[in-house]
């Protein structure tokens, strides 16, 4: 994940004029293939929860919630007769290939929308903001960041979260000592053992990791969003009957409010397989992408 604040200004203008266009006959290259096949391919991942897991009987989440309608769209688009839907777990570095290849139609896990990626393939309206945030003691009574100046603090592998954390701290005239753990069981270790201050990581696995702790209580998420970086449906590019089809339907979602159902059914409200809620409100990028597509 890229460490910058990314703004909704790209997405609010688009958001309004998807809805005043005409859409263009649809007789491009992905409906052309689903009818020939009577066969739409949907990519996923199998351990993204809540954005796109295995249940046991298929394919579930967030993001497969989304896709929903979109499905159903393309299947009216392409006339496909008897149309199959096959959900194909797939890897995330390999979400470019295999729908550059045609052997994935739509990819609906937790991607993120990169620039990077946006060269390759091409995005939906974001669906979510993903942000790196830190996790502490709950015995430790903390209300934020600033609190940790000169504590130890762990990140997970690669530079992101490290990056977030070194931002925050020349912005705000803050020192602290950052060190690596390969593993999530070591940092979430090191918290508990007071070997750590704080875990700086994605705030939504942070949410699932105190979801699932022996004991939620022992920990707590400091307010502070380090990062921003929408996460959106993914499909190939070069094909602009399909990107309209599929910003239709997510702005559709966005003015009927199923959008909003289907985030708070995911993210507020009790959900399988823990029936526990996460409690993780909308973050302001994304109310405020709402409330531009209304």
């Amino acid at each position: 994940m890229t460490i910058r604040m990314h703004s909704t200004r790209r997405w609010m203008v688009p958001l309004v004029l998807v809805l005043m266009a005409v859409p263009p006959a649809w007789a491009q290259s992905t409906f052309d293939k689903v009818k020939s096949r009577s066969l739409l391919v949907v990519g996923y991942r199998e351990n993204a929860f809540p954005f796109s897991f295995a249940d046991g009987k298929g394919a579930a989440g967030y993001s497969i919630d989304l896709c929903a309608p979109i499905i159903e769209r393309i299947g009216q688009a392409s006339s496909a007769k008897n149309l199959r839907v096959v959900y194909q777990a797939v890897e995330q570095e390999r979400v470019v290939s295999l729908l550059k290849s045609g052997a994935i139609d739509l990819m609906c896990a937790n991607t993120s929308d990169t620039e990077a990626r946006r060269k390759l393939v091409s995005f939906s309206p974001p669906i979510f903001y993903a942000a790196v945030r830190v996790l502490v003691r709950g015995s430790d009574k903390l209300g934020s960041l600033d609190q940790l100046a000169g504590k130890n603090l762990v990140v997970l592998g690669g530079a992101t979260a490290r990056n977030a954390l070194n931002a925050y701290a020349a912005s705000h005239g803050l020192k602290w000592k950052i060190a690596n753990v390969l593993e999530h069981d070591a940092a979430m270790s090191q918290l508990s053992l007071r070997q750590a201050d704080g875990y700086a990581r994605d705030d939504i696995l942070l949410v699932n990791a105190v979801l699932t702790a022996k004991n939620p209580a022992d920990f707590a998420l400091l307010p502070e969003r380090l990062s921003s970086e929408p996460i959106a449906i993914v499909y190939r590019s070069g094909d602009p009957a399909l990107q309209k089809l599929v910003d239709l339907s997510v702005v559709e979602s966005m003015r009927s409010g199923k959008f909003s159902q289907t985030y708070e059914k995911w993210f507020t409200k009790p959900v399988p397989p823990a029936n526990k809620a996460l409690n993780l409100p909308m973050s302001p990028e994304l109310s405020r992408l709402l409330a531009a597509a209304k």
